[in-house]
């Protein structure tokens, strides 16, 4: 059986996996999270398997963008929320062993219990330096076509992506 066979979110997107969905498109499903962070907590799958954000084509992570913010907006209008957090997770937090690579689209509201906690670093400006100057590096090397070679250790490693054209920012914004 394949990893993809065994995915949560792929048994979603192909309704194998009862849910509750919001939107749907040949590419793409949204469904109300089963157990969410705020009324009306969506996550937006991929009904192609990806392991993560980086294997998608750049043009279905523009859609899935694109997506993400216009049921956003929705949420906005339609559930009387203040603004709306999009996170990008492949759920290895959580405990799922097959990664996907999904958005959870949050509704934020002025009395929600929603907390991102973190301890703050404290870094030195030689050492802010140093980590800017090596994301620049990376960020050049992204752009001249170079592909990552290592996944961070909490990951399966995934196949390289597809090959893809030079990016083209033609994508047509998702309205409803």
């Amino acid at each position: 059986m394949a990893d993809n066979e065994k995915c949560v979110f792929c048994m979603i997107a192909s309704k194998r996996i009862p849910s509750n969905p919001v939107y749907e498109d040949e590419a793409f499903i949204a469904v109300l999270d089963i157990n969410p962070a705020s009324k009306g907590h969506c996550l937006l799958i991929p009904k192609a398997h990806y392991n993560s954000l980086y294997e998608a084509p750049q043009n279905v992570y523009l859609q899935m963008m694109s997506l993400a913010r216009a049921i956003g907006y929705a949420l906005l209008i339609s559930q009387g929320a203040t603004n709306v957090d999009l996170i990008y997770t492949q759920e290895l937090i959580k405990g799922n062993v097959t990664p996907h690579s999904i958005i959870h689209i949050i509704p934020r509201y002025k009395d929600d219990t929603i907390n991102y906690t973190w301890q703050p670093n404290k870094l030195t400006k030689e050492e802010l330096e140093a980590i800017a100057n090596e994301i620049k590096s990376a960020i050049e090397k992204v752009k001249e076509g170079e592909k990552p070679v290592e996944q961070p250790p909490q990951q399966k490693q995934a196949p390289p992506p597809p090959e893809e054209k030079p990016i083209q920012l033609d994508v047509k914004p998702v309205v409803f």
